[in-house]
C-alpha cells in the first residue's frame, strides 16, 4: 500500500487543481488521515491474525513462531525498501 500511496501523492503534485488552495489542503489532510487509519487497521487485523495461528490445524508453537518471524522480517524489509 505504501508504493500505492506515493504514486498516488506524486501524480496528485503534478496535476494543477481548480479547486481553491485551501480546500484542497484539507482534503489532502483527510486524505492521508484515512491512509494512516486503514494502514492501522490493516495492521491490527494482520496482528490478531498471527496470535491466532495455533487454532489452524497442522500448526503447532513451532510452526506459528516462524510464520510470525517470517512477516515481520518481510515488514521491517518493507518498511526500510520505503523509507528509500
Amino acid at each position: 500500500m505504501g508504493k500505492s500511496l506515493r504514486k498516488i501523492k506524486r501524480e496528485r503534485e503534478k496535476t494543477t487543481s481548480p479547486f481553491h488552495p485551501e480546500i484542497m489542503a484539507a482534503w489532502n489532510r483527510g486524505f492521508e488521515a484515512g491512509a494512516k487509519q486503514q494502514n492501522e487497521l490493516d495492521t491490527q487485523l494482520m496482528m490478531e491474525w498471527l496470535g491466532k495461528l495455533e487454532e489452524i490445524p497442522g500448526i503447532g508453537p513451532k510452526m506459528a513462531w516462524r510464520i510470525r518471524e517470517h512477516y515481520l522480517e518481510f515488514m521491517r524489509e518493507r518498511r526500510e525498501w520505503n523509507e528509500r
